[in-house]
């Protein structure tokens, strides 16, 4: 039995030593891919839209786009409507947030000129179940008239931003 260990070691020693250099990382990025998954609101995150919506096509400046990552109890991600990208030169304004009972308390805000400027307030809720495709989006406060004063929202998929979390992003 000794032998077979001996002669396994010394044919492929070189590259158990690599794989034994390279388990540490292995783990730690499967640590924290279990980690993003478990505290992950897979019923809040994910990204919405009302482009589906035939009112809203016909009604350019109420189109708006919500990418949200849920973890834990912060809220992060992004939203974009027509008049915001047609008046600023992003396609994105990020958001960060907090849930607060069943709903989301969530600040609209970019950097210009490298300092970070509020550029709306929205308090999103769910439309019927906990686990409804839909949400409601209302503008509580906003700098300029970019979004709507409410929107429903339905889910398109998941969340781009889970992607980038992974390492997985193209």
């Amino acid at each position: 039995m000794c032998a077979v260990i001996v002669s396994w070691f010394l044919l492929n020693g070189t590259t158990a030593l690599s794989n034994a250099e390279h388990l540490p990382a292995s783990l730690s990025r499967s640590y924290n891919k279990v980690a993003s998954w478990y505290h992950t609101d897979q019923d809040w995150s994910g990204k919405w839209t009302n482009e589906g919506e035939i009112d809203a096509r016909y009604r350019q400046s109420d189109l708006i786009d919500l990418d949200l990552l849920v973890q834990g109890r912060s809220v992060s991600g992004t939203v974009s409507s027509g008049p915001q990208q047609d008046a600023i030169p992003l396609q994105l304004v990020l958001i960060e947030g907090a849930i607060v009972g069943q709903s989301l308390d969530v600040l609209a805000f970019d950097y210009f000129q490298g300092v970070p400027k509020r550029i709306a307030t929205f308090k999103i809720t769910r439309v019927g179940e906990a686990d409804s495709e839909q949400l409601k989006v209302a503008t509580i406060w906003q700098a300029q008239p970019w979004f709507p004063k409410e929107a429903t929202l339905w889910r398109a998929g998941p969340s781009a931003l889970l992607e980038v979390g992974s390492g997985n992003a193209k």
